[in-house]
């Protein structure tokens, strides 16, 4: 017998050949003298007999047990079948195998819905919950499966028209896109926290400043927006940037390849080639909306009916607010010969009605690609100009400061030499679930998030330990179950650190509390909170025999004015009475500046929160727990 396994759709070409088949027990049919069981892996399903007179009695025993995806090993001979026993409703219903040898891989439990019903009507939320199960149906993995093919000929397509695939990161700057951001905080920057991408919109932009010319990727992408069959919180886009093109060549070439990719992919009948091209005031005056359906029979799920929305408007005001917002996204300017009306505007005079009526004049260079009703991509010819770049930031209520603390990076990128680009970003699971036919995304994507934000299997968003909260600086100041003391004490027990605890009475200074503990004097840790220049408060922790001295700490923080935070702050920022404050600053979300005093300690003692409680730990544990900078800020004697 063979020892190679090959894929179930191969044996249709394997006739009187000896085989090894792999996958899971469809269902069993034991007819007495011979057994029957469909047997299923990813390409395909067989028809497996068992004759006695082929197989041993170990053999036949097994194939008795056998139950509803049970993943099992096959030997046996590929047989044809006769005429009148084919099976025309699969692939590889001309032939079947006969069994020689089995062996049960895995067993499988009952099942809480039945895979092999072809009338499949399961709440969704089992689904979901069971969704590894739920993909085994040979309907989800014809989609999967389908979604895959679709990515492979996009990317084979744009490699042949010389784009390079980049990936971008996923931990980046929260920047106003239109949506909230998911944010994730820092552990290294307590206080700080990264955003996950809305899209790679900057960051393409530059790749194009960067001289890649020709960029695309499919990137995950996470919006924290209201959810719908159409929506959810993570999608994944074909995301792609051009250099040195005008609105047509990204249009072009786009159409090309979905074109291209669709037909390829399963002969779906595209209604109009080349794509209709309609105004956004055509497209309200002719269907009432910027997303239509111009199939014949708008109940045809078989006819793809694409066509381009272009010349929109360049900014919206908002009707709650009376500002002036973006139309799509604030990087994709108005038509050329525009941009300098755009660079004139008067920016207090933004209500003015000559304003107005010259900011609606502002005709867009974005251009949406929408198809049966849904817009499946979005994208513009961009602002290149750091001028007309910031001015649209000031329109839509942006001050100088806020411009350059959320965008000075792109502007700067833009003074060194920046190419004319555009680009666009396709809503592939909107595109796929009009290739499937579907009403709904969760139907094209693997483990998709149900109605109410929660992930397929996982159960998320759920709670984490208190020791992790606090490593990143989020736990509750005090405020909490337990308290700042209780906190600390939960954060090293996670961390399996060792620490002794001391009970003492109520202490107010360095030396009451050394003198409490029966330490040294230089082994306290002193956890200072400072105030800069600026407003933001830091964590000074040095030896409490040693005194701070202000103009190295000056020195250090770049500042000209510091001050130690009175009583008020104290208790405000860390939930501590003064005298009380430890030096764990990710605890309340301070940066820890540590001086050298304390790396050459082999333990320290604190005031862990309370002026009645202490620590003490290994410095080296502390130092390794606690992100911080080193510096030398202590007073030199003499």
């Amino acid at each position: 017998m063979s020892d190679t396994r090959i894929w179930i759709k191969q044996t249709v070409n394997q006739i009187d050949q000896p085989v090894l088949l792999k996958g899971w027990v469809w269902n069993r049919r034991d007819h007495g003298k011979l057994i029957f069981i469909d047997l299923r892996d990813r390409s395909g399903e067989v028809q497996i007999v068992f004759n006695p007179a082929q197989v041993s009695e170990e053999a036949f025993a097994i194939a008795k047990t056998l139950r509803a995806q049970d993943v099992i090993t096959v030997t046996g001979k590929v047989l044809k079948r006769p005429e009148s026993m084919v099976n025309a409703r699969i692939p590889t219903g001309t032939v079947e195998v006969e069994a020689v040898e089995v062996k049960i891989l895995s067993h499988a439990h009952d099942l809480p819905f039945d895979l092999s019903q072809e009338d499949f009507n399961v709440d969704e939320n089992i689904r979901l919950k069971y969704r590894y199960l739920d993909l085994r149906r040979p309907a989800m993995q014809a989609k999967m499966m389908l979604r895959s093919k679709l990515f492979n000929l996009m990317r084979q397509y744009l490699v042949s028209h010389e784009f390079i695939e980049i990936e971008t990161p996923m931990l980046t700057k929260s920047t106003p896109e239109g949506a909230r951001d998911f944010i994730v905080p820092s552990r290294l920057q307590p206080g700080k926290f990264y955003a996950l991408p809305q899209s790679p919109q900057q960051y393409k932009q530059l790749l194009m400043v960067a001289g890649m010319e020709r960029y695309f990727q499919f990137a995950r992408c996470v919006r924290d927006e209201d959810l719908r069959a159409d929506r959810g919180f993570e999608f994944t886009q074909l995301d792609l940037e051009m250099s040195f093109v005008e609105r047509e060549d990204v249009m072009g070439m786009i159409e090309g390849m979905v074109i291209d990719s669709i037909e390829k992919l399963d002969g779906k009948k595209i209604r109009q080639k080349p794509f209709p091209v309609l105004s956004y005031k055509e497209a309200f005056e002719k269907y009432g909306a910027d997303k239509f359906d111009m199939r014949e029979d708008p109940k045809d799920p078989d006819e793809l009916a694409f066509a381009w929305v272009v010349d929109w408007p360049t900014f919206e005001l908002d009707k709650m607010t009376g500002n002036w917002t973006y139309s799509h996204n604030p990087f994709t300017g108005p038509k050329a010969e525009l941009q300098e009306e755009l660079k004139n505007i008067d920016i207090t005079k933004l209500k003015e009605p000559e304003t107005i009526a010259k900011i609606h004049s502002l005709v867009s260079t974005q251009y949406d690609l929408v198809c049966n009703g849904y817009e499946v991509g979005g994208g513009g010819i961009r602002i290149y100009d750091p001028e007309a770049l910031a001015k649209v930031f000031e329109i839509i209520g942006h001050d100088r400061v806020k411009i350059q603390e959320q965008f000075g990076h792109i502007l700067e990128a833009f003074s060194y030499g920046v190419p004319p680009h555009g680009g666009i970003a396709l809503g592939l699971d909107r595109l796929v679930m009009l290739l499937t036919r579907d009403s709904s995304l969760k139907e094209v994507m693997a483990f998709p998030m149900t109605s109410s934000g929660k992930t397929a299997v996982m159960d998320a968003p759920s709670e984490v330990e208190e020791s992790q909260l606090i490593e990143v600086g989020m736990a509750i100041r005090g405020k909490g179950k337990r308290g700042v003391y209780s906190d600390i004490c939960a954060f090293l027990d996670g961390k399996q650190v060792k620490y002794r605890k001391f009970e003492h009475a109520e202490v107010r200074t360095s030396e009451e509390a050394a003198a409490a503990r029966g330490t040294a004097l230089e082994t306290g840790a002193k956890a200072l909170l400072v105030k800069a220049e600026d407003g933001i408060f830091h964590l000074i922790v040095i030896s409490a025999s040693l005194k701070l001295d202000s103009k190295k700490l000056r020195d250090v923080l770049g500042t000209k004015k510091t001050r130690f935070a009175d009583p008020e702050e104290v208790k405000k920022i860390t939930g501590c009475e003064p005298g009380g404050v430890s030096p764990f600053g990710n605890l309340f979300s301070l940066k820890v500046w540590v001086d050298k005093s304390i790396e050459g300690l082999a333990t320290i003692d604190f005031n862990a929160g309370e002026r009645t409680r202490s620590l003490e730990m290994r410095a080296q544990d502390f130092l390794a727990l606690v992100p911080h900078e080193i510096v030398d800020v202590a007073l030199v004697e003499g």
